[in-house]
C-alpha cells in the first residue's frame, strides 16, 4: 500500500522527532537536500495530517513524578458519559475505549504515591466506573510521540 511517503520524509521526520525546532535550513544541511525541498515536504505532511506540530510537555519538570496507568471497568450503558467524565480530570493525560477485561485506559501523571491513592478514591466516585486496575509506570521506555511507522511505509527516495 503507497501512502505517498518516501525515505526522504522518514528522515525528515525523525530529524523534526529529535528536534522540532529544527529549521528547515539545518534539516537540508543534514540530508543533502535543498532547504526547500525539506520546507515543502514539510508543509505537505502537515497539511495531510501525516504530523502535527506540537508541543510535548514533560511532566517531571512540573512535579508530576508519578505515572500510573489505570484500566477502567465501566457499565457498559454509561460508557461515553465516563470517558467524558475521565478527560475532563486534569491528571488524565491519555484515555482510549479498549477492549478485552477492561472499557477504558488512561494514564495519569500525579506527584506522589499518596495522590495516586487519592485519584484511584475520585475514580471511585464517578457514577458508572465498576472497577479499576492500577498500574505504576517507574520508567518510560518510548513515548508514543517518538514512533514512526516502519521503513517499509515509505517509498524509495529519488532525488529529482
Amino acid at each position: 500500500m503507497t501512502r505517498g511517503f518516501d525515505s526522504l520524509d522518514r528522515r525528515i521526520i525523525r530529524l523534526l522527532q529529535g528536534n522540532g525546532r529544527a529549521t528547515s535550513a539545518e534539516i537540508a544541511r543534514q540530508l543533502g537536500v535543498s532547504e526547500r525541498t525539506v520546507r515543502n515536504r514539510v508543509n505537505r505532511m502537515v497539511a495531510r495530517g501525516a504530523i502535527l506540530p506540537t508541543v510535548v510537555v514533560n511532566h517531571r519538570h512540573f512535579g508530576y513524578q508519578m505515572a500510573v496507568d489505570i484500566f477502567c471497568e465501566v457499565d457498559i450503558t454509561r460508557m461515553d458519559e465516563v470517558g467524558e467524565a475521565l478527560a475532563r480530570l486534569p491528571e488524565v493525560n491519555y484515555i482510549a475505549y479498549s477492549t478485552g477485561d477492561q472499557d477504558l485506559s488512561i494514564q495519569a501523571l500525579l506527584e506522589s504515591s499518596d495522590d495516586v491513592y487519592k485519584f484511584v478514591q475520585k475514580l471511585a466516585s464517578i457514577p458508572g466506573v465498576r472497577r479499576t486496575r492500577t498500574v505504576l509506570v517507574p520508567r518510560i521506555l518510548k513515548h508514543t510521540f517518538e514512533w514512526i511507522p516502519p521503513e517499509t511505509d515509505f517509498e524509495e527516495y529519488e532525488a529529482r
